[in-house]
């Protein structure tokens, strides 16, 4: 009986012992972004060598779900029976594109037995947004479509069109605002062809302290940036577009010429709205350098520019010194001349901010 109760106690003894060595793990948590996620755990065991292993489900707006199962190295560095542990380790994922929720658990184990599992907890959400998002759209915009017409002179192979819009403005506020013209296109149909020309964005800003209007071209954005006084102008410049004739040159007559874009305005400007219309010039000699063609931006508030020439004007000079307005010719929307800029189109209203 002795000898039995003896046994019995010593059995107790060593699973009580073997159980100390065994340790548990106590936490187990996981932060992470669309390229990475960094685990860390803590716990108890006896200085013996061990692993947590985990496994990560992820699960996208959509429901579908994936798993990420990886293991961590974890030692106490003691052979004291419950002496803590923790480690941590940062592991690339993705990168993903969609937005998704992690749940898992995180289980400690030596020697291939599992000893004690634990919930793995995010402190920063389990929820990690990885969509990209649409920029948000501007307060205000106003698509519009400009029908016109050219005269019948046809124009010859080699030879330039200088397409040019203009605009006038109301209700613009005394502290400015910024109006952006986009998805700009000029549709006509030559020889039987529909030809579709992308026209340059623009950046227009009224500005309280500009007292004179100017434009450049940016090549970089591809966009005229022009800024003008508050109060505006009877001719604003919107865009141009230079057009090399092909071979074959361009009949007369094309009916209908239509032009389109988007005017959009950066900030809230309550009833802010546009007068605009276009012209078409042809030039037996021009450039597509849009900074080199010094283009008037303003009909009475161009900077530097006090003459009675219409916005759209190119009012530079080429490189033997000879001011582009001497090319000018007949044809498109122009019949040569002093007509730099064609004669314009009907006008259309532009209600950005009704």
């Amino acid at each position: 009986m002795r000898k039995l109760l003896a046994g019995l106690l010593l059995s107790t003894a060593l699973g009580a012992f073997g159980a100390a060595q065994a340790g548990t793990i106590t936490s187990a948590t996981v932060t992470a972004n669309c390229s990475s996620y960094t685990i860390s755990v803590s716990g108890q065991e006896y200085g013996q060598p061990a692993s947590v292993n985990y496994t990560l489900t992820l699960t996208d707006s959509a429901g579908d779900t994936s798993t990420v199962s990886d293991s961590i190295a974890v030692s106490s560095g003691s052979s004291t029976s419950d002496a803590p542990f923790s480690a941590s380790a940062t592991k690339a994922w993705g990168p993903f594109s969609v937005d998704f929720t992690m749940s898992g658990t995180a289980s400690l184990v030596i020697a291939g037995t599992t000893y004690s599992t634990v919930a793995i907890s995010f402190p920063n959400g389990a929820t990690v947004s990885c969509a990209s998002s649409p920029p948000p759209p501007p307060p205000c915009t106003a698509s519009f479509s400009n029908n016109s017409n050219f005269n019948g002179t046809a124009v010859p192979a080699g030879s330039y069109l200088w397409f040019n819009a203009n605009f006038t403005v109301s209700h613009v506020p005394s502290g400015g605002v910024t109006l952006d013209f986009s998805n700009g296109s000029i549709m006509l149909t030559d020889h039987g062809t529909t030809i579709n020309l992308p026209v340059p964005n623009a950046r227009i800003t009224f500005s309280p302290s500009a007292s004179c209007t100017s434009t450049t071209f940016d090549s970089v954005t591809n966009s005229w940036i022009t800024t003008v006084p508050v109060t505006g102008d009877d001719e604003i410049f919107l865009t141009g577009l230079a057009v090399q004739i092909p071979p074959g040159g361009l009949q007369g007559g094309a009916n209908p010429v239509d032009f389109k874009g988007i005017l959009s305005a950066e900030s809230n400007a309550p009833g802010i709205s546009a007068q605009m219309k276009w012209g078409a010039a042809a030039y037996s000699s021009f450039t597509t350098d849009y900074n080199a063609l010094q283009v008037k931006a303003g009909h009475q508030t161009a900077c530097g520019m006090s003459n009675g020439d219409h916005a759209g004007t190119p009012e530079g000079v080429d490189n033997n010194n000879v001011p582009w307005k001497h090319y000018v010719v007949g044809g498109a929307r122009g019949g040569g001349g002093s007509n730099f800029t064609g004669s314009w189109s009907g006008t259309v209203a532009v209600p950005v901010c009704p």
